[in-house]
């Protein structure tokens, strides 16, 4: 008996697709992406520049690193310029510490 499972696969992912295809939504979708992949084989440079173009734009990670960056950079300077500030925001930060201690004893 040889194995019929890869076949199967196939045959009900065409059942599936063909089934997928009765929605006017899902044929107009289909039917565009076709043509648009159709064009770019005929015109591989604009394709091409249309993917390098939109690896200009910075993503959003690198936005966030950038943007996280800056807020550390900017927090470094304070505490480099105004050490007794970095004191008060410690002891500030203490002082709620033993109380958060002292309510959870309670």
């Amino acid at each position: 008996m040889k194995n019929k499972l890869i076949p199967a696969i196939l045959i009900g992912a065409a059942v599936g697709a063909g089934l997928s295809l009765i929605d006017k939504g899902t044929r107009d979708s289909v039917m565009s992406g076709s043509k648009d992949l159709k064009y770019y084989a005929q015109n591989p440079d604009e394709a091409k520049q249309k993917f390098s173009s939109d690896s200009r734009q910075p993503s959003k990670f690198d936005s966030l690193k950038d943007e996280v960056m800056f807020w550390k950079d900017t927090i470094e300077e304070i505490r480099q310029k105004n050490p007794e500030l970095e004191q008060s925001i410690m002891d500030a930060k203490d002082t709620f510490m033993k109380k958060r201690d002292q309510k959870h004893l309670n």
